[in-house]
């Protein structure tokens, strides 16, 4: 996978081992320990590097937050046709891991072209995905792992921020 650094110079990179400028396969595998199969889409890379791009920070993977098998996903309660299955998800923090800072987060994962955004504030990340909404675009899960959908991140956000 290429990319772009510069405008003078492209990078290669490995599909299952430095992917990007800014991360590495092992932070997106499995954590069941399966053999890795799926590889991480390009888009949600390209998505993601933008997003560092933009805050200027590390951004970091959650276990289990990358690619997931279909066991481990079933495991952890993970939805059936969850995008964590063909690599087109992330679940992402920064530090220092505050809620204004993941509401900052999500405001600017949705300035880079992420499609859906999960806010999961008693955990202390978002949910950064590529597939269509559909039918909601944002959600949040509260203290009890209760989901609440929304049609907005604004609506999202203000309803997280009555939570906490």
């Amino acid at each position: 996978m290429n990319f772009k650094i510069n405008d003078n110079k492209e990078e290669r990179y490995d599909d299952y081992g430095q992917i990007s400028p800014n991360f590495h396969y092992n932070e997106f595998s499995c954590p069941c320990g399966c053999e890795p199969k799926q590889k991480v889409n390009r888009k949600l890379l390209e998505n993601l590097e933008r997003l560092r791009f933009i805050i200027n920070k590390p951004i970091y993977i959650t276990k289990g937050g990358g690619i997931r098998c279909k066991p481990y996903n079933d495991r952890v309660g993970g939805y059936s046709q969850s995008p964590h299955l063909k690599g087109k998800a992330a679940d992402i923090y920064i530090k220092p891991n505050t809620f204004y800072g993941l509401i900052d987060l999500a405001h600017k994962a949705d300035k880079v072209g992420f499609t859906r955004i999960g806010l999961y504030p008693f955990s202390h990340f978002i949910h950064v995905d590529i597939i269509p909404p559909s039918p909601s675009n944002s959600w949040v899960r509260d203290v009890n792992g209760k989901y609440f959908y929304f049609t907005s991140l604004a609506t999202a956000i203000e309803f997280a921020n009555e939570l906490t």
